[in-house]
């Protein structure tokens, strides 16, 4: 055998660990880059403006702050936080708030919008899949809409990329769409499915508090907008087993 050819064929096994490491990152990374160019480019036009744009503030993150689920200060994450509304309506609360979204053009809107005010209200472009968010021990969590865009295989990248974040004992609140096609919204049955779905997803670092059925769209029930039926989850962060050990 030819020494190039002795040399390869050394050589072959390691090739094929690498393509092995290398090509669920490649997988990943291309979905990534179809999702920022999709939503960028939805951003980017003057004229967007799907149903769930504009909806204020969900009345659950009202009640969320009112009857105590949230702890007042604190920082707080805005997950796919789009326009800002949300992230902007809790720093107008006292809290120290950044909103994250994986397109450039939408927290573009948002600093246009509201600004940004170091230390209490931030926006960066960031994909959650792809890495945590700016470093900051959140207490709150809020994903409005954002796990349900996200491909089945990135899901566990971002739990991840949500524990790193998060402090121990952070409490979210997480809104998915469910009883669409017609069903009935509370449908016992879609309520099951839907909530083994996040249990699925989330179980091994949030646990489930609370279920219900919500609507997406405007909360102030407009009847010139549709109804966008969904359900929403009050979890809070199961603490690894290196943070729930006393320290010494």
């Amino acid at each position: 055998m030819p020494h190039a050819d002795r040399a390869l064929s050394r050589l072959d096994p390691i090739l094929r660990l690498l393509r092995g490491v290398f090509a669920p990152l490649t997988a990943a990374g291309r979905r990534r880059r179809r999702d920022l160019r999709r939503w960028q480019k939805k951003w980017s036009k003057p004229d967007f403006a799907d149903a769930w744009l504009g909806r204020g503030v969900s009345p659950e993150i009202v009640a969320a702050i009112e009857e105590g689920w949230f702890d007042a200060g604190g920082w707080a994450l805005d997950i796919g936080c789009g326009e800002g509304e949300v992230a902007a309506w809790l720093a107008e609360k006292g809290f120290s708030v950044v909103g994250v979204d994986i397109a450039p053009a939408a927290i573009e809107r948002a600093r246009a919008r509201f600004g940004r005010r170091p230390g209490r209200l931030e926006f960066f472009a960031l994909d959650i899949c792809a890495g945590p968010p700016p470093k900051r021990d959140y207490r709150i969590l809020i994903d409005r809409g954002c796990l349900h865009q996200i491909p089945p295989a990135d899901v566990p990248a971002y739990l991840k990329n949500l524990l790193e974040a998060s402090a121990a004992d952070a409490r979210m609140l997480l809104f998915v769409r469910a009883f669409r096609g017609g069903q009935t919204p509370g449908d016992p049955e879609e309520r099951r499915r839907v909530t083994d779905e996040v249990e699925a997803a989330l179980g091994r670092g949030f646990e489930m508090r609370r279920a219900e059925a919500t609507d997406l769209g405007a909360p102030d029930g407009r009847p010139d907008r549709p109804s966008l039926p969904g359900m929403v989850f009050w979890m809070i962060r199961r603490p690894h087993e290196s943070e729930a050990r006393p320290r010494r």
